[in-house]
């Protein structure tokens, strides 16, 4: 079961990054972020929902095996589990959160949370899970993987944007368009690790 749950994780990272291959969860905030910190805060805080609020659609997944209504149900009673996690993360947990690092970002936190919370990325890990027929483990495991990849994929563009700025770039391929090119080609090198080919 742990092996069931690492290599899971490690496939949603990698192989079905949410930013890079599937282009879930990609805004402006994504794409702008202003530091390495905000953007770790915001995968950090996708990670927390989309993992925790797993649980809830886990459970979902397993009592609607069978029921005709099963896609009508899912999407409501996955909504109401991530807005029941929101409600006790933004009121109970956050503002109990004592760590040093973290206390210095409170705003930051609370401005980031929503958006974190209502992201395609993380009901796009829902859905993916259900259609992959994932168990349990499996889908906690894609959940924290989503996370995880979220974090990274944010991260790399954070820094590609800085190196981008001061590279030799054509003025008219300056700043968003250069950077979507970027995105595409790792997207490109992601879809080939599927083991995809490309229609020609």
């Amino acid at each position: 079961m742990l092996f069931v749950f690492f290599a899971t994780a490690v496939t949603a990272m990698a192989v079905e990054n949410p930013v890079f291959a599937r282009s879930l969860g990609v805004g402006r905030e994504t794409l702008f972020m202003k530091s390495p910190m905000a953007g770790i805060l915001l995968g950090g805080a996708l990670t927390w929902m989309v993992t925790v609020s797993s649980l809830f659609v886990a459970v979902v997944n397993f009592l609607a095996v069978g029921n005709p209504h099963a896609p009508t149900i899912r999407p409501i009673a996955y909504l109401f589990g991530v807005g029941v996690v929101y409600l006790v993360t933004a009121k109970a947990i956050l503002p109990n959160l004592k760590f040093a690092v973290i206390s210095e970002f409170q705003d930051e936190k609370q401005r980031l949370l929503p958006l974190a919370t209502f992201n395609s990325a993380l009901f796009g890990a829902f859905y993916i899970s259900v259609s992959q027929n994932f168990n349990f483990f499996q889908t906690a495991g894609y959940s924290l993987g989503t996370g995880a990849g979220y974090t990274v994929a944010i991260l790399v563009v954070y820094f590609a944007r800085k190196r981008l700025a001061i590279s030799p770039v054509p003025r008219s391929f300056r700043g968003l368009p250069v950077l979507l090119v970027y995105m595409g080609l790792i997207s490109l090198a992601l879809y080939g690790l599927i083991g995809r080919v490309l229609p020609t």
